[in-house]
């Protein structure tokens, strides 16, 4: 059979013409149309693609046949970020300019500027009221359309949305008004658009009429059947196959139509494809649009929802939740919950039959039940634990959540909305803890009284051989003393082992308190704020006397106290009221680089970091941010900077294949073609004799580096790895090297080359312990799960799970006192080797690299905008000190903190 029907007949994507052939006319277009024409405020609030554009062009031109003049809109055209309401609402009006042709009525510009004395929406209302009103003598229909547009500006457009409302209410006195009409459309609820909730009643939607747009029935899609009609002598047929598969979705119809002109060459043998169109349809729907989705998705239409469905907000728990429930099939009755909102604008649900359900089967087999559930643990901090315990029914109690983990659980729940069974297994675990520090005070108690009666039997025995052996009696009394200092050393270990475990506990969960109360207040006030910092004070006093004689971070018993001092200081120091003199200066911010800043380094002997981007440009600055030295390097992007460990020179990674040194004023000393294919990671071996080398094509290799700096022409090739080499890693002796390939495989070589172990784990990152005391080397996974390796066996000595579940990255600071884990929420998180959490540093762009400075009390932070932050990492004493110092400046608080604060 020759084939000849024109794939163009279906358009997937954009606004259909007026005359179209393949437009599907549906209940909206009248009650749009109709509603328009009578003077109704009309909004159309949907998902994506359901051929909202194309409604509107074709009830233009139904308007305007007759007599009614139209202005379309498409707001997203006026821009949102970093455009003033003054250039926004100026757009706005000279789109209506050129719409209604009044540039011969009114110099738009000389009007605008004469009346700069009103705000930018008092002198759109006028234009409305006396330019528009004045000079169009019929009806008329301003369509906005993507009115969710606004929700990305800058400022607040509740305005706007006012001057709308406004525009019905002044019908009642201004007749002039019944002429004009708005008509609005984009992917948003009435709620999300309305920024200001006390704007109550004085918003469009409550007096406008909410148009339904739904997709394709079996009736309205025929004008689908002729595209397939030369074809098939079964288009009805076959579009009724597709209406299944699609569930009427305007953007899917089309394409699956488009699919099967294009690909008629899987239709099954001529006297099946009479009988079995269900065969050929579902071919096509598996092979061109499920399987492989991803690379097949053009136009834009699952990843669209796919974002939309994974946006991270703090309903994104509850959200999926709700989606798996309607997957599983469990009857929702919508409730105009945020969380259904959210959903239905995905596109993926829809209301039928009074409940939600799937929308079609291709969105069911994309966005999964195991997808889903994927994801969600992926969220969760205690994916496994809920898990196993609800598969239980809720009767394991060995899941629950205990110590850090519940702490940890709590403070990321805090500004989430989350599902029934997470509430549950909180308040589960909750309960828990006091049944578990009950057991713990018995224990303790119990070892006290076994010491106790310990020492009685031991002096009565001592009594007994006292009387049966006078001549041993010299022997008999050291025996004597040494049993009762056994016996009572025995009970006051365990009574001090109580105290610690009781204190502990206390300081803990003291500190937790304190964070739960300053995170949890939604206006973050700044009494509230105070009122937490003190209580975030009297932990950490208590600690600090806990652990007068511990050193080190990971002999604390507890350290929620410096998490939420440090977490609640930096909410005082962002609040604006807040004088900045009175808190000392804890970071500091500058743009660095046009683009993304790929990688940041402190010298090791100067107070000096570099920064190198996407611009090709290295950049040398001071600790105040002032910039010292830049020069560029012409290697395309920079994709890593690191000094020499003497920090006499640094070295660059280029996207051009080469690896160049320099001085520290930028001159080159030497460039050379490291490896084949960009070049993502070098590094210098501590003795400085070597060089070694990492890239993108699955190489990796370590280069002799002379006296002066020169690369030798011999290389010692590091061969076998999985796609890109994401890291390269001299050990801190330098008689090892470790690389980090595309597969998250880690793997051990000697300076031969050679391969001596590959670590039985998945990585994301690595890093070593430069502390000379420590024989150690951290890796974290995807997941945020830390193991902490034995230098010189490589065997794994401990692990524990971070908050980071979607973790880029890992380093030791210089002290080997702490881990900083990056992830993708913009957070640097740092912990002490024991996995308690000490810190919290929240950021305005994605974090690309981190570094430590030398005497690890500072971090610099490249932004993937091109930003460099420089933050302070404060110990105990610190910050106390700052807290103290800071409410000792409110007068209400002197009386107070005077038996606190020491």
């Amino acid at each position: 059979m020759n084939f000849t029907t024109k794939s163009s007949y279906y358009q997937v994507g954009g606004s259909l013409t007026n005359n179209a052939p393949n437009y599907v006319k549906r209940q909206a277009d009248d009650d749009f149309y109709n509603g328009l024409k009578a003077g109704e405020f009309c909004y159309v609030l949907n998902s994506r693609q359901m051929g909202k554009s194309s409604l509107q062009v074709r009830t233009i031109q139904r308007l305007r046949d007759e007599g009614i003049a139209c202005a379309a809109i498409d707001i997203s055209e006026i821009g949102n970020r970093s455009v003033t309401p003054e250039q926004w609402y100026a757009g706005l009006l000279r789109i209506l300019e050129n719409n209604f042709n009044l540039s011969d009525v009114v110099n738009v510009r000389s009007w605008w500027r004469d009346r700069n004395f009103l705000t930018p929406v008092q002198r759109l209302s006028e234009f409305i009221e006396t330019v528009l009103l004045a000079n169009i003598s019929g009806n008329i229909v301003i369509f906005i359309d993507e009115i969710d547009s606004i929700l990305a500006l800058d400022f607040p457009a509740d305005d706007f949305l006012a001057l709308i409302r406004s525009c019905y209410n002044k019908r009642a006195n201004n007749p002039e008004f019944d002429r004009l009409t708005w008509a609005l459309l984009g992917v948003a609820s009435p709620t999300d658009l309305c920024r200001d909730k006390n704007l109550g009643s004085n918003t469009p939607f409550n007096i406008g009429r909410a148009i339904e747009l739904t997709g394709f029935d079996e009736t309205e899609a025929q004008p689908l059947a002729a595209g397939l009609a030369e074809l098939t002598d079964q288009s009805a047929e076959v579009l009724k196959e597709v209406l299944y598969w699609t569930g009427g979705q305007p953007f899917l119809t089309q394409k699956l139509c488009k699919l099967l002109l294009e690909n008629a060459e899987l239709i099954p043998d001529l006297p099946q494809r009479v009988n079995n169109p269900q065969e050929w349809v579902e071919k096509v729907v598996r092979l061109k649009i499920v399987e492989n989705w991803e690379s097949q998705d053009v136009p834009e239409h699952l990843s669209t929802i796919r974002d939309r469905l994974f946006k991270e907000n703090r309903r994104i728990i509850r959200r999926l939740g709700l989606y798996q429930q309607i997957l599983q099939q469990v009857e929702i009755v919508p409730d105009g919950s945020a969380e259904q909102m959210e959903l239905r604008l995905t596109g993926l649900i829809v209301k039928r039959r009074e409940n939600l359900t799937i929308s079609n089967p291709i969105y069911q087999a994309v966005f999964n039940k195991n997808l889903i559930a994927q994801k969600i643990e992926k969220l969760s901090p205690y994916s496994a634990a809920i898990k196993a315990w609800l598969n239980s029914n809720c009767e394991d109690d060995s899941q629950l959540l205990r110590d850090d983990d519940l702490q940890s659980a709590l403070v990321w729940a805090t500004d989430k909305s989350l599902r029934n069974e997470d509430f549950q297994f909180l308040t589960a675990s909750q309960k828990m803890i006091l049944s578990d520090q009950n057991q713990l005070l018995l224990a303790a108690t119990l070892e006290t009284k076994k010491a106790a009666r310990d020492a009685e039997t031991a002096l009565i025995e001592a009594d007994a051989a006292k009387q049966k052996a006078q001549q041993w009696i010299g022997i008999g009394s050291a025996v004597l003393a040494a049993s009762l200092v056994g016996a009572i050393g025995f009970s006051t270990l365990a009574y001090q082992r109580f105290k610690l475990a009781q204190a502990s506990i206390e300081i803990e969960q003291n500190g937790s308190d304190a964070l739960l109360l300053a995170v949890s207040q939604k206006t973050e006030n700044s009494q509230a704020l105070s009122e937490a910092l003190l209580r975030a004070i009297a932990s950490g006093e208590k600690l600090k006397i806990l652990v007068k004689n511990k050193q080190h971070l990971e002999q604390y018993p507890a350290t929620r106290p410096l998490l939420a001092l440090q977490i609640i200081l930096d909410k005082i120091n962002n609040k604006q009221q807040i004088k900045i003199s009175l808190l000392p200066h804890r970071k500091i911010n500058w743009k660095a680089h046009a683009g993304a800043v790929t990688s940041v380094n402190f010298s090791p002997d100067r107070q000096i970091l570099a920064t190198a981007g996407v611009d090709s440009t290295v950049r040398i600055w001071n600790f105040s941010g002032q910039k010292i030295a830049e020069w560029k390097t012409f290697q395309k992007s920079v994709n890593m900077v690191s000094f020499s460990p003497d920090g006499k020179f640094l070295a660059t990674a280029g996207q051009d294949k080469t690896v160049k040194l320099w001085k520290l004023s930028g001159k080159n000393i030497s460039s050379f073609k490291a490896i084949e294919g960009s070049v993502t990671s070098i590094s210098f071996s501590p003795d400085l004799k070597f060089l070694a080398a990492a890239g993108i094509d699955s190489n990796a290799a370590i280069l002799p580096l002379s006296k002066l700096q020169k690369v030798t022409l011999s290389s010692v090739k590091l061969s076998g790895h999985n796609g890109l080499v994401r890291s390269v890693n001299f050990s801190p002796n330098g008689d090892f090297v470790t690389t980090l390939d595309g597969k998250s495989t880690v793997r051990i070589w000697n300076l031969s080359g050679q391969l001596e172990k590959t670590l039985p784990m998945q990585a994301i990152g690595i890093s070593f312990s430069p502390y000379p005391q420590q024989y150690r080397f951290a890796t974290v996974t995807l997941n945020g799960k830390i193991g902490l390796w034995n230098l010189s066996e490589k065997e794994l000595v401990s692990e524990f799970q971070t908050l980071h579940l979607d973790a880029k990255s890992i380093s030791f600071s210089p002290d080997g006192e702490r881990l900083a884990t990056v992830g993708i929420d913009k957070t640097v998180r740092l912990w002490n080797l024991a996995g308690r959490q000490v810190a919290q540093f929240e950021f305005e762009e994605n974090v690309v690299s981190v570094g430590w400075s030398r005497d690890g009390k500072q971090i610099a932070v490249a932004g993937s905008n091109g930003t460099v932050w420089l933050r302070q990492v404060e110990g105990l004493e610190e910050l106390l000190k700052q807290s103290c110092d800071f409410l000792g400046t409110q007068p209400e608080y002197l009386r107070r903190i005077s038996n606190i604060c020491k």
